[in-house]
């Protein structure tokens, strides 16, 4: 009786076997390497800041500026992001931006501020200063700075206010709403003091930051969201805007979100109306500035 052999491969059938199983273990682990890289990939490319959601907590020097352009961005989507409370990583560099407040027969008057310059110098409107329908004249007039919740945190006298409504032919009229104000002291509250420059007209994307009339009732502070068009038909130096201003005090700042700089001042009106630097606001800072180098000037000697 013939014995039967167990059934064996071949060498060759047994190196075929082989080279497939090598193959097969090659491709999953080049998979897995191709896996491995295009995570690092998409690492790389938050990194660098391309289709990644920006990274706000970096400590850029402008990066409040680059915050309030996404934030306008989404503004379209989400209308309640188009006024809100400055948040506290905001505040320092809107430390500069006050409240001017004012006695007048027994009742308080109020605009915004801001510092400019100095930091014992301050642009607001004129109309602060006017007197009332009965002749009295504003007095106790004080800059306040006020914190993240809404307290004061130093209350300045002011020392003089130059007003151009205090020109001649200039009272009324809303393009020509501007006071420079010295103060008693330098606040010491401000960490920096707001650049002012000149607007170019075209339509822009800004931000305006503000306190309500009645601080006593709401002290915080306010930052709304939005776009300077066209220039007011009734005048040069005024444009329209449609920032949400309601109960906002006249004297907000107008920041161009894009570079930062104050392009105009919220100006009380019918209508949303923002008032731009002219030749009497750039010449008094200038001469206030230059004051006040004169006597640092004479202190040092």
């Amino acid at each position: 009786m013939r014995a039967k052999l167990a059934s064996l491969p071949s060498a060759s059938n047994s190196r075929k076997s082989a080279l497939k199983i090598a193959l097969m273990t090659g491709a999953l682990a080049a998979l897995a390497l191709m896996d491995h890289r295009s995570a690092h990939a998409d690492t790389g490319l938050c990194g660098k800041g391309s289709q990644c959601t920006p990274d706000l907590s970096s400590p850029a020097e402008n990066q409040h500026f680059f915050r309030f352009s996404v934030a306008h961005d989404q503004g379209g989507k989400h209308d309640s992001l188009r006024r809100t409370e400055v948040s506290s990583k905001d505040f320092a560099s809107f430390s500069g931006v006050g409240v001017i407040s004012c006695m007048v027969e027994g009742k308080q008057r109020t605009s915004t501020a801001f510092l400019v310059g100095a930091f014992d110098i301050g642009v607001t409107v004129a109309q602060t200063f006017q007197k009332s329908a009965s002749g009295a004249e504003p007095s106790e007039c004080t800059y306040n700075s006020i914190d993240s919740l809404g307290q004061v945190r130093e209350r300045i006298p002011v020392s003089y206010v130059k007003s151009q409504w205090d020109e001649a032919g200039a009272a009324g009229q809303i393009s020509k709403d501007f006071a420079v104000v010295r103060l008693s002291q330098p606040s010491r509250y401000a960490q920096r003091t707001m650049p002012l420059g000149h607007f170019s007209g075209a339509p822009a994307s800004v931000v305006m930051i503000g306190y309500k009339s009645d601080i006593d009732a709401d002290s915080i502070k306010r930052k709304a969201r939005g776009t300077v068009y066209e220039r007011r038909p009734n005048g040069a130096g005024a444009f329209a805007h449609d920032l949400d201003s309601r109960d906002i005090a006249p004297g907000a700042p107008v920041i161009d979100e894009t570079t930062g700089v104050i392009v105009g001042m919220h100006a009380q009106s019918a209508r949303n109306t923002m008032i731009i630097m002219n030749d009497w606001l750039e010449t008094t800072i200038k001469g206030e500035m230059q004051q006040q180098q004169q006597r640092e000037a004479r202190a040092a000697n």
